[in-house]
């Protein structure tokens, strides 16, 4: 695994490109936090850190881990890994996390824009429920990108839905608007996506809100796990298919 984690680094260090994501939606922070200002709503500051974030992992899930496949196929290394199709699936579950996780330090990120740039104070009132709450969102999203890969490799149009697959669900991640403002039949769906349930335990770990949030908890635990076992499945799937030569492995 450690080897799988070091190429993946590897990869990225040679590409600084495919790091452009962690650097850029940060700074919709920026737009965020000067709005929050305009308006006089200092108390939005926590809610606004947290979307940036979240925005910046999906982000970087959907445009940077879910090519790994894809980089594979076109530097001609996917066909000789289909030899051993279940080493090369540890392999792209263990790289599409790895960066995945990139992510994380853009927490820290825009709560240090927000603290420094904007003088909100920010505070982080359970960073155990905080933490959690990232790690599995990690795992949630990078079953995501397995998802996406897997669609790249039997969707002649795969790049197209993966282009689709960012507001909309910023919306029903609760990251635009509350999963609650949402229409009923809306609401429901969301309820149904990991990323709802993560966002609100970390605004709850920011907000230090009283009450229990093992509820949210067990939502995003079991979710996430079935996001990522799903998105193992499909992959295994779309290799399978592409061993026989049912899926084409260009365009």
């Amino acid at each position: 695994m450690a080897a799988f984690v070091q190429l993946q680094w590897l990869l990225l260090t040679r590409s600084p490109r495919l790091l452009a994501t962690l650097f850029v939606v940060p700074l919709y922070a920026v737009v965020f936090f000067t709005t929050v200002r305009s308006y006089g709503a200092p108390e939005l500051a926590g809610t606004v850190a947290l979307t940036a974030f979240s925005m910046s992992m999906w982000s970087q899930a959907m445009f940077v881990a879910a090519e790994v496949v894809d980089n594979d196929r076109w530097d001609g290394t996917l066909e000789p890994s289909l030899l051993t199709a279940n080493a090369y699936v540890r392999s792209l579950v263990t790289r599409v996390c790895t960066t995945t996780a990139l992510s994380v330090p853009v927490l820290v990120e825009v709560i240090a824009i927000g603290r420094v740039g904007f003088e909100f104070p920010l505070p982080v009132h359970r960073p155990g429920i905080a933490l959690t709450a990232t790690l599995l969102l990690v795992v949630g999203t990078a079953g995501s990108a397995l998802l996406v890969s897997a669609l790249m490799i039997i969707v002649p149009v795969g790049r197209l839905l993966q282009n689709a697959l960012t507001y909309p669900f910023y919306i029903l991640g609760g990251l635009v608007l509350p999963v609650t403002s949402l229409p009923a039949p809306v609401e429901w769906v969301a309820r149904l996506f990991f990323l709802s349930h993560g966002a609100q335990l970390l605004r709850d770990a920011m907000s230090g809100a009283d009450g229990s949030h093992w509820g949210d908890f067990w939502a995003l635990l079991v979710l996430s796990v079935v996001q990522l076992a799903a998105g193992v499945f499909l992959l295994r799937r779309a290799l399978s298919r592409a061993r026989r030569g049912e899926a084409r492995l260009y365009a």
